[in-house]
């Protein structure tokens, strides 16, 4: 069983409130008193609650990662891994708000802050309409946002870092477009997310830019993860017109997709062209493998958490970062 304070206290010989004193490190301490209670904690390998120490005034460190903003199965894991390391190297630890209610969000983000158990907020995207940030610049707390904020006045006062979704889902689509197709499916995440209009959006402009309609019957919501998506390019390949390619705004989506065609009999890319985004490391191991959008989501984790604590630290930093991403082409699309 582990010690507790209690133990510690009584093994010095001193109040409970002097060893929280000398675990907050307080100058009111006598020196041998110090080292009477440190002795018992080596001895007694005490471990103190930190949470509890920053409490009473202590040292904590923390920064709260909102996470529930991106359900996303394989971009979740890697941005939280980069985040990690950058705020262990400052000493910090991670805090999870995993609220997936908008309001139950906003609560438990303004009680860290009241409470002072958080230094500073990372949201891991930007809805359309987002009361969190909007109270978060209100109270001028440091938070950045990993993503584009609409919000007029808002998008070039909060900081944010993100990468340019509408110009690298075009470029996907062109490539598509001068293949030979016409009948490109999409299959999106939920619009509510600034990141999952912004891909839809570069869809649609590339058709109009080509001088093809969109057939809106083409476009489906995926959802967030590979069940989801695969019975949405189900419904896309039943059409009696279906499309000759798709192009799925996460590579997630397009496993999703990879199930359904193989289901349906369907050959990639002999019967089918497929394009997924984010290049995670199953689309190397696909067959074929997946051509798709590299996104530097280790170096989109490691640039917002840097920028967070310039913010925390009082440091000048930029107000937008945008990260290059790459086409990779593999071989999941044909000519037509």
């Amino acid at each position: 069983m582990s010690s507790n304070i209690k133990d510690v206290a009584k093994l010095a010989n001193v109040s409970i409130s002097t060893v929280s004193r000398v675990i907050n490190n307080a100058s009111n301490v006598q020196p041998e008193t110090k080292k009477k209670v440190l002795d018992a904690i080596k001895k007694l390998n005490f471990k103190p609650n930190k949470i509890a120490q920053s409490l009473g005034g202590g040292s904590f460190h923390s920064i709260g990662v909102v996470s529930s903003r991106s359900s996303n199965q394989g971009f979740v894991p890697l941005i939280l891994q980069s985040i990690a390391e950058v705020a262990d190297e400052k000493g910090y630890e991670i805090i999870l708000n995993n609220s997936a209610d908008e309001m139950k969000e906003l609560e438990k983000c303004l009680s860290m802050i009241e409470s002072k158990v958080v230094q500073g907020l990372i949201l891991l995207s930007s809805r359309i309409n987002d009361l969190l940030i909007e109270k978060l610049y209100e109270l001028n707390f440091p938070f950045v946002v990993l993503g584009k904020v609409l919000n007029e006045y808002l998008a070039n006062r909060v900081y944010s870092v993100d990468t340019d979704n509408l110009a690298d889902c075009k470029e996907a689509l062109n490539y598509l477009i001068s293949l030979g197709h016409k009948r490109i499916a999409c299959i999106h995440a939920p619009l509510n997310y600034v990141v999952s209009k912004e891909r839809l959006d570069g869809y649609i402009e590339a058709h109009k830019e080509a001088g093809i309609p969109v057939d809106y019957s083409l476009v489906a919501n995926g959802g967030y993860d590979i069940n989801q998506s695969y019975e949405a390019a189900i419904r896309l390949l039943k059409t009696p017109n279906p499309p000759t390619a798709i192009f799925a705004t996460d590579d997630i989506k397009a496993v999703g997709a990879y199930k359904a065609m193989l289901e349906l009999g369907l050959k990639i890319p002999e019967d089918i062209s497929l394009i997924g985004h984010n290049n995670y490391d199953i689309s190397q191991i696909t067959t074929p493998p997946l051509t798709t959008i590299d996104v530097p989501i280790l170096q989109l984790g490691k640039v917002v958490t840097e920028k967070l604590f310039d913010l925390i630290e009082g440091k000048t930093t930029d107000v937008r970062t945008i990260l290059d991403t790459k086409f990779i082409v593999r071989g999941s699309c044909k000519r037509l």
